[in-house]
């Protein structure tokens, strides 16, 4: 197959996507029959379980709108299935196209699907992405319990040192993808500045005007932002 889409759309993706999503689903339907069960040895109603379980998939439609986004931008250049079957499972959007890009760049390629990406770039990328995720639960799986041990003694000593060391690590970690948008200028840099604002704006709103429900939207908007503005100063620059 010349071109890698045809690869990345093929049937056999498909088909493990439709496996892992099942699988997803068998797990929702098991911690949902154990959350009634155990509902009902409480002394719930079913009333007020279903009331419940009514407003928790209401509240997990909305962060997931990010999500979609994330896949509509990602399929162009690594198809539908494999995105999908990223995003189900353990995937966030930044990482997912970070590690994708990363994946690209280590191959010699500058953009997901520009020139150069082919087949093997794209299987480069797909193992960036998953085994870069792959790290995380395992970490949790063995160390959680040595973990928590030691955010409690932080805490005891002094609880706003959590909140510093997480914003710290997670700004470390933006921080490091940062420079390539900004050193590559033009039509990256403006997309990078424009999503910045937009999230800022979205903060300023929530903060200032205390508007809660911006929170779950606040992502969709600056990514739907940036996009935008890309594909305007890219017709511009054109």
């Amino acid at each position: 197959m010349d071109d890698y889409l045809d690869i990345a759309n093929s049937s056999y993706f498909y088909l493990w996507g439709g496996i892992i999503l099942l699988v997803i689903m068998v797990q929702a339907v098991l911690f949902i029959r154990l959350a009634w069960k155990e509902g009902k040895r409480i002394g719930l109603t079913g009333k007020r379980m279903l009331q419940g379980l009514r407003a928790g998939m209401v509240a997990a439609v909305i962060p997931s709108i990010s999500i979609v986004i994330a896949l509509i931008a990602m399929s162009g250049s690594l198809g539908i299935p494999f995105p999908w079957i990223r995003l189900s499972v353990i995937g966030s959007a930044p990482y997912e196209l970070i590690a994708a890009g990363i994946g690209a760049a280590s191959m010699g390629v500058k953009s997901l699907g520009g020139e150069g990406y082919n087949q093997y770039v794209f299987a480069n990328s797909a193992w960036v992405m998953t085994i870069g995720a792959m790290w995380s639960g395992l970490i949790v799986f063995f160390f959680l319990k040595k973990i928590k041990k030691q955010y409690a003694k932080i805490e005891k000593k002094d609880p706003n040192w959590m909140k510093i060391i997480t914003l710290a690590a997670f700004f470390g970690v933006v921080c490091i993808f940062l420079p390539q948008p900004i050193v590559a200028g033009g039509v990256p840099l403006i997309t990078t500045v424009t999503g910045a604002v937009l999230m800022i704006i979205c903060a300023l709103l929530i903060k200032k005007f205390e508007i809660k429900w911006l929170r779950e939207f606040a992502l969709p908007f600056s990514m739907v932002g940036a996009m935008a503005s890309a594909v305007i100063f890219t017709r511009i620059l054109a």
